[in-house]
């Protein structure tokens, strides 16, 4: 960071818009600033105090410091060895940090990338050691294309194993109550046809309004992360948390009470629900249960069963009949068809979330960074087949994109 840079830097974060030497409050982001570069703090402010003129500046004029300027402060300033090292690598990066901070500053804009994520961005390259290659590459940067196997399949100057790991190091990070993932901050810096929303949808991609669903690792090992993926949550108003919530919600024990079987079957019923089972399979097997119950009735299981999808899709109203959900053609007389139940709500939910956020398709990520793009044509029938459900905890099915490697 240059003098210049530093002031501007400066300004931007003070109350006023500009630095006041006899403010506390702009002293102290001084101070933070000098000690994130590792400047010598207490030098540089003795020596900036001895003219403070020089640097409380307003909105309209901020002084343009030359070489001389610094080269006279920095004689001017006791440093030791090790301060005097890091100011040196600061310097000599320039020639890399200029241009990615002008780049980065561009697409902050672009995308509304608020300014912490564009700092952690930065971090992250220097700490893979990629300033130079990202600074090669800004040069010419690429389109994304969406049909290519994986993202970094585009980019040959930067080692696509660094690329990777950068994908997964990005944290998830919560704007404005609106979660943004890593692939939303990665993308929109590195491909010059990416742009972040602001609202529905998660991307623009080309002419493409683009929903991306990624399951990735923990930043900690993302290095040599190997894991499976959990799958993709896709739904709108539901919850996300665990399965007592999902169990109070439609009120499982009362449900099994109301069917009215014996004592033993209600009991062993209820242990199922602790089953570390899908709910879904849960269900299968409470059906299972009441089918060899004296008090058997299909369609008497079928209605108050219902009632209990009602209570947890209380916002929806493809129960029991819906564009991709009919209750009944899921149970025989002594079978219920979980996994054909799961894909119907799976598609209902689907149904309504692309009609909610209004976008063009759903691109599936893995930690690798392995891509399937679906448009709005395909991605409802696809779920069942090339889409699986990978979990069903919640409120909400997991979908994962079979296709991809672990």
């Amino acid at each position: 960071m240059s003098i210049n840079e530093l002031l501007v830097e400066w300004s931007y974060r003070t109350e006023k818009g500009y630095p006041d030497m006899g403010n506390p409050s702009d002293i102290l982001i001084l101070k933070e600033i000098l000690e994130n570069l590792g400047l010598p703090v207490d030098s540089i402010l003795d020596e900036l105090g001895e003219d403070s003129d020089e640097v409380t500046v307003n909105n309209d004029e901020i002084p343009q410091f030359s070489k001389a300027d610094l080269i006279a402060l920095i004689n001017n300033t006791e440093m030791s060895s090790k301060e005097a090292e890091k100011l040196a690598t600061t310097i000599s990066d320039l020639h890399l940090t200029s241009p990615i901070t002008d780049y980065l500053d561009n697409k902050s804009r672009e995308s509304n990338i608020p300014e912490g994520e564009i700092d952690k961005f930065k971090k992250l390259l220097k700490e893979l050691e990629i300033q130079k290659e990202f600074a090669e590459y800004i040069k010419n940067p690429v389109d994304l294309d969406i049909n290519l196997r994986n993202f970094t399949d585009s980019i040959s100057v930067i080692p696509s194993d660094k690329l990777k790991v950068l994908y997964r190091k990005i944290p998830t990070s919560i704007v404005s109550n609106v979660s943004v993932g890593p692939a939303e901050v990665l993308f929109s810096i590195l491909f010059k046809n990416v742009r972040k929303r602001d609202s529905k949808g998660d991307l623009d991609i080309g002419d493409k309004n683009v929903e991306v669903k990624a399951s990735i690792g923990n930043a900690k090992v993302a290095g040599n992360e190997k894991g499976s993926d959990a799958g993709a949550v896709v739904a709108k108003g539901y919850g996300r948390g665990s399965w007592s919530v999902t169990k109070n919600t439609g009120k499982f024990e009362e449900w099994i009470d109301e069917l009215g079987m014996s004592e033993e079957n209600t009991k062993d019923a209820k242990k199922v629900l602790t089953a570390s089972l899908k709910w879904p399979l849960k269900t299968a097997t409470i059906f299972d249960i009441f089918t060899n119950d004296e008090n058997y009735n299909k369609e008497t299981f079928i209605s108050s069963f219902g009632d209990v999808l009602k209570r947890i899709y209380h916002k929806s109203s493809f129960i029991p009949n819906g564009d991709h959900f009919n209750l009944s053609s899921y149970f025989s007389d002594n079978d219920f068809n979980s996994k054909e139940f799961e894909i119907g709500i799976a598609r209902e939910l689907v149904d309504a979330y692309k009609t909610f956020e209004q976008f063009s398709g759903m691109l599936y990520l893995n930690r690798k960074g392995d891509m399937k793009y679906f448009d709005n044509d395909t991605i409802i029938q696809s779920i069942g087949t090339d889409i699986v459900i990978s979990s069903f905890s919640d409120d909400v099915p997991r979908l994962l994109f079979k296709g991809h490697s672990i």
